[in-house]
């Protein structure tokens, strides 16, 4: 039986079952399939080294110190380091203390990136932007020297699998100055159990569903809110149903100007996955556009419970919408082509229920469980 060690950042616990959820639906799916899989959770915060199980998954809570120790104590162990948002610190005990370590790194987006690469987080203030500059001398130049060195490495065995061909020649490659080849593009997993399709059909009001966070202007939920300001200028805007949920510092400002539509319901609250799944089937539309996504997988999500999602041209977006067939892709940084795309799904029928038959097609091929999981299989056992 194999024995694979996950090395990660963060992982859910009873206590916080949401940090890196997706990870731990690998750790499942890899069990499912009679892989034996531990996991060392490296936490530079820890005072002190602890285990324990979370849904028959075996974790280790440690900072480096103690990483390095469960290493070199665990040297023999594992055919296989599977490595999520890596850093030096989890990089280097493997290294100095395993003979011929296999590792598989997933690249997720900002241990790969420069900082400049979310600009549009750092305009509210002088403040802001001073301290994300001094942090690009820090963090992020040290960082991305690792990662370049990284690429480099031609003495251990290594695999690096990208959620998307876009991010990997467009934001990884160039970051960090160089273009591996022994890479996979695999994107994370969409469970269709949890999001399943139903077809979608207009029945009265064109229903349109929002949730995304508000920490981050990388969502561009100001986008939406002035999508809706131009649709209410339109003889049939009350015939449109919006639902606007979110949570973060930037709720508030964002949605008041929406307040005044009595078919606009703003909902400041934190969604679990089953409660999003149980919204999904009252909706039609999901509107998500962006401004940096590597996969968008709310968005895929949506796809896959048969939502006709309307998101942005932009990043690795196109990877997996494709425009008038299995969803609907506005221009960047344009409102009134967000406007647009809603328009054209309330006056054409057939365009809704189309989109929403070949959107959860299409991403049961490129991202469902067995799919996901019979790739990232076949790059851990080195097949």
């Amino acid at each position: 039986m194999t024995k694979v060690l996950v090395v990660c950042n963060a992982y859910p616990s009873d206590e916080n079952i949401y940090q890196n959820g997706f990870i731990h639906r690998r750790v499942k799916s890899y069990q499912k399939k009679g892989f034996t899989v531990e996991v060392y959770y490296l936490k530079q915060t820890a005072h002190e080294e602890e285990e324990y199980n979370y849904h028959d998954v075996n974790v280790t809570m440690g900072n480096g110190t103690h990483y390095s120790q469960y290493i070199q104590a665990h040297r023999e162990d594992y055919a296989s380091y599977l490595i999520h948002f890596i850093n030096p610190l989890m990089y280097y005990p493997i290294i100095e203390y395993v003979t011929n370590p296999k590792l598989v790194i997933w690249i997720h987006g900002y241990e790969a990136e420069a900082w400049h690469r979310r600009w549009f987080n750092f305009l509210a203030s002088v403040e802001e932007l001073k301290a994300i500059v001094d942090k690009a001398t820090g963090y992020y130049k040290e960082q991305l020297e690792f990662m370049n060195a990284l690429y480099k490495e031609q003495d251990v065995d290594i695999t690096f699998i990208h959620v998307s061909q876009w991010f990997k020649d467009h934001i990884a490659d160039v970051d960090g100055k160089f273009a591996p080849q022994n890479y996979e593009i695999i994107p994370n997993i969409i469970d269709s159990r949890i999001f399943n399709f139903k077809q979608k059909q207009r029945e009265g009001k064109l229903k349109i569903l929002s949730i995304r966070p508000y920490a981050s202007h990388k969502y561009a939920n100001d986008q939406i809110r002035d999508a809706i300001l131009l649709l209410s200028k339109k003889t049939f805007f009350k015939e449109l149903e919006f639902h606007i949920y979110g949570e973060g510092k930037l709720y508030a400002e964002l949605t008041a100007p929406l307040v005044p539509f009595d078919n606009v319901h703003l909902h400041n609250t934190f969604l679990r996955q089953r409660e999003i799944s149980s919204l999904h089937k009252a909706f039609d539309v999901f509107l998500c556009p962006t401004r940096l996504d590597s996969q968008g997988v709310s968005m895929c999500e949506a796809m896959s419970s048969g939502l006709a999602v309307v998101a942005t041209d932009i990043s690795a977006i196109p990877e997996f919408v494709e425009h008038n067939v299995s969803g609907l892709l506005a221009k960047p940084e344009s409102p009134e082509s967000i406007a647009v795309q809603i328009e054209r799904l309330y006056n054409e029928a057939e365009l809704l229920k189309n989109i929403s038959y070949h959107a959860a097609l299409s991403i049961r091929r490129k991202a469902s469980e067995e799919v996901v999981i019979n790739k990232e299989l076949k790059v851990i056992l080195g097949g």
